[in-house]
């Protein structure tokens, strides 16, 4: 992953990856926009606190947590997600991640907001991440998604991540995790049943929103 650093034409600098168009993280100064170049190139992506994690197929995946430095892999995966996958995920079609996007993404505190992500062993390129976002109102619950590229999908690979995902939440206080997705999504169903006691709260069109006691 090469990345370079170009003034923000709004004033600051961008850092970019070389071929794509969507600038990667915007910094006050250059100073700031090389350091974190030279972070991406370096991969300070952490395989060395990973699990190692074989899934149904037999294929290997990196399991960990997600940091400042991987926002070049959320780039690169995005492009590895068909429209039905995005639209799965967002409950709408959409472009690419933008850089305020990306840091809300890659930028977490671990507690209020945490992440796992899945690499390919072989690769190191990002294949999955599942991540919950506290509820302010209810510090015992939080919002929970998971996302996993096309090619890695039907491998239980979403299983891996997001039973992670809820021993992370317990341990910080998390009794619940509420989702919004298509009623006709049976995958995440059933992986939101086999972490925990699965009750649709809400109907909306063709989106339902669950309730898992975990």
């Amino acid at each position: 992953m090469r990345c370079y650093v170009e003034p923000s034409p709004a004033g600051g600098y961008f850092v970019r990856m070389r071929g794509e168009a969507a600038p990667v993280s915007r910094h006050d100064t250059e100073e700031e926009a090389e350091a974190a170049a030279a972070a991406y190139e370096r991969g300070l992506a952490r395989e060395d606190t990973a699990d190692l994690v074989a899934l149904s197929d037999g294929s290997e995946v990196l399991i960990r947590t997600v940091q400042p430095a991987d926002k070049p892999l959320f780039v690169a995966g995005w492009k590895h997600l068909s429209g039905e996958s995005v639209r799965r995920r967002f409950l709408q079609p959409r472009a690419a991640l933008n850089v305020h996007e990306l840091a809300f993404f890659t930028e977490i505190d671990h507690v209020d907001h945490e992440a796992v992500g899945a690499l390919d062993s072989v690769t190191r390129e990002g294949v999955g991440v599942a991540r919950y976002v506290r509820e302010r109102d209810r510090p015992h619950v939080a919002e929970v998604a998971v996302t996993v590229v096309d090619a890695w999908q039907r491998r239980g690979l979403g299983g891996k991540l997001l039973r992670q995902l809820r021993t992370r939440a317990v341990a910080n206080g998390i009794r619940h995790f509420t989702a919004s997705l298509f009623a006709d999504n049976a995958v995440m169903l059933t992986l939101f049943q086999h972490v925990g006691t699965v009750t649709v709260t809400r109907r909306d069109g063709p989106v339902i929103e669950l309730e898992v006691e975990l």
